[in-house]
């Protein structure tokens, strides 16, 4: 079998969780003889059997369109969640196809990814609230909505303190690694509650030039208790080693689909506290501190609650034993099956 990945080119520039996600996924297959062709716009055709896309998006519409019209199967997994209720996105693509009607040419970010969906002949999300957003919001039939997780890296589980306390000297702090910079994932809220948070903040991800980013700067400035390091690589030893050494793991999100950082970051044995929004608890359970990313209390709250806990093996073995890439694997393989 061989299979056509299609990502949006936006993930060659920040190394997040779509790029993992595809990567891992690839490397995956290849062990179970499935051959990756990892598909660029400057190739003059597509010869796969399968194409998974990553992402319904603008950047990936075009591509599912083009397969369907040349009989290509394609699988989809979307990255997709709202803070709005399956009914509001329903009765808000209703309406924009009502004015599609007379001529408005407007298309909602909705509206390009329930098409995206549609195209698709296996929708595959990470967790059941994505699968039932797109299944009643887009009114896609659950017939073609298979949930596939997202993956982590065992190597994660053999993490040390080492290297991380030997180069900048902090233990039991508190960590947050991903795209600082992206108001998704909510960094200024951090920031903000920063002096109420009785550890010092680690935060590794650079931010922009921009007007976020400087309030970020700004913030972070009068806190007192923050470190910025710079993007650090995903394959570096000294990443797995800031997972070891950190006390609490925290992802105030806007959401998280489930943060594979977050998963990364158990692994190596750290405490975790996580936005409730995006179907973590599909993944956390009841091991981890939830958090509301709307509130400065929560955030607070949450942390705090997660620097008194004494650190547990329990959803180190939880994640080790049900999201290893190889078994993510196994389960995209089957699902590609079904085609």
């Amino acid at each position: 079998m061989k299979v056509g990945f299609v990502a949006p080119l936006g993930i060659a520039a920040v190394n997040g969780g779509v790029r993992t996600q595809a990567l891992q996924t690839a490397e995956a297959l290849g062990k179970l003889n499935v051959e990756v062709d990892f598909v660029s716009p400057w190739q003059e055709g597509i010869e796969v059997d399968i194409t998974h896309v990553f992402v319904a998006g603008p950047d990936t519409l075009g591509i599912l369109r083009r397969c369907s019209e040349l009989g290509i199967k394609t699988v989809l997994s979307p990255v997709f969640f709202s803070n709005r209720s399956a009914t509001t996105i329903a009765s808000s693509l209703k309406a924009e196809k009502m004015l599609s009607k007379v001529g408005s040419g407007i298309r909602s970010d909705f509206g390009i990814k329930a098409e995206a969906c549609q195209i698709a002949d296996l929708v595959l999300p990470n967790t059941p609230a994505e699968a039932e957003l797109i299944e009643k919001g887009f009114e896609i039939n659950s017939s073609k909505i298979l949930v596939v997780p997202n993956g982590v890296e065992t190597r994660f589980k053999n993490s040390t303190t080492d290297s991380f306390i030997k180069k900048y000297g902090f233990k039991d702090f508190v960590l947050f690694v991903g795209q600082a910079g992206a108001p998704r994932k909510n960094v200024i809220k951090l920031l903000e509650v920063a002096p109420k948070i009785k550890a010092p903040i680690v935060i590794i991800g650079s931010l922009y030039d921009d007007e976020y980013g400087q309030q970020c700067k700004k913030l972070a400035n009068t806190a007192g208790n923050i470190t910025f390091i710079d993007t650090i690589d995903h394959d570096s030893e000294l990443l797995s080693s800031a997972y070891a050494a950190c006390h609490t793991f925290v992802l105030p999100s806007k959401y998280e689909t489930p943060g594979i950082a977050a998963m990364e970051a158990a692994l190596a044995g750290a405490n975790i506290a996580i936005t409730e929004k995006g179907g973590t608890r599909d993944y956390f359970k009841d091991w981890v501190e939830y958090l509301n990313p709307q509130s400065n209390d929560s955030i607070v709250k949450a942390v705090n609650l997660s620097l008194r806990k004494k650190k547990s093996q329990d959803l180190k073995n939880h994640i080790l034993n049900h999201y290893s890439w190889g078994e993510i694997g196994r389960r995209t393989l089957d699902a590609y099956n079904k085609l």
